[in-house]
């Protein structure tokens, strides 16, 4: 019976101490809550399609402005392992993916008309991938996609991989050629 006493008498202490300053910890999940159901659902979309682009769990921010969007990837390695503390990617994994067949430009020009295609909301979009002390960057609108396409978005829509990607991702002479028009090196 002393030993059921004793057992009891744990228990409550352990459930009195472990609630101590609970009603703050609550305040502030709460507070967390509150903040995240408040978000812009266009914004949750941007930030879902960005992480489905090419090395998308690099994506470091995401950014919705009037209709522009701008994405940034992360600086170097240490960023990548801070956003993704989990993963077993290496250093050399991440340099040898960014090294390999022009994958920069690739995942610049691709991503951006992926996420206009995808988002109609988006007008304008920049991508920021920073890369062993260059940041390699492409700006582009609807508008100027159009133009330098001679197609419009609707029909690129319809077959991207076709319309778009075998003519100016994948084609070096195509991939040079709207690189040079919408992308920067710095």
């Amino acid at each position: 019976m002393k030993n059921i006493n004793r057992i009891l008498a744990v228990v409550v202490l352990s459930i009195s101490l472990f609630s101590c300053g609970n009603s703050k910890n609550e305040t502030e999940n709460t507070e967390i809550v509150e903040k995240s159901v408040s978000k812009d659902p266009n914004l949750e979309k941007l930030e879902t399609e960005s992480s489905r682009l090419r090395a998308g769990g690099s994506v470091k921010s995401v950014e919705l402005n009037n209709g522009k969007a701008t994405i940034s990837y992360v600086k170097d390695f240490a960023e990548y392992k801070e956003l993704n503390p989990q993963s077993g990617l290496t250093e050399s994994d991440l340099d040898a993916y960014w090294e390999s067949g022009n994958a920069i430009e690739k995942a610049l020009i691709e991503g951006s008309v992926k996420i206009m295609s995808k988002l109609d909301y988006i007008n304008s979009i920049k991508i920021i991938l920073p890369y062993k002390n260059k940041t390699y960057s492409i700006d582009v609108s609807k508008t100027e996609l159009e133009k330098f396409t001679n197609s419009n978005l609707n029909n690129i829509k319809e077959n991207l991989e076709k319309n778009f990607s075998d003519l100016y991702v994948y084609n070096d002479e195509g991939r040079n050629e709207f690189f040079k028009k919408f992308g920067e090196i710095k």
